[in-house]
């Protein structure tokens, strides 16, 4: 979806289309890297307490 939403809206040829590129895989990485983080911190929320102890 963010790579289409880039692509839809890109113009000036060539070189629109580079900027286009690097900043829909940009967006995408970090929206990965910020799902992940919440992804992680719902499914594992008690766990990191539960380890220092030992």
């Amino acid at each position: 979806m963010i790579g289409t939403s880039w692509g839809l809206t890109t113009t000036g040829g060539a070189k629109g289309v580079g900027q286009s590129t690097t900043t829909a895989v940009v967006t995408a990485l970090l929206s990965i890297f910020i799902a992940n983080f919440f992804l992680s911190w719902l499914m594992f929320q008690g766990t990191g307490a539960s380890t220092l102890n030992m």
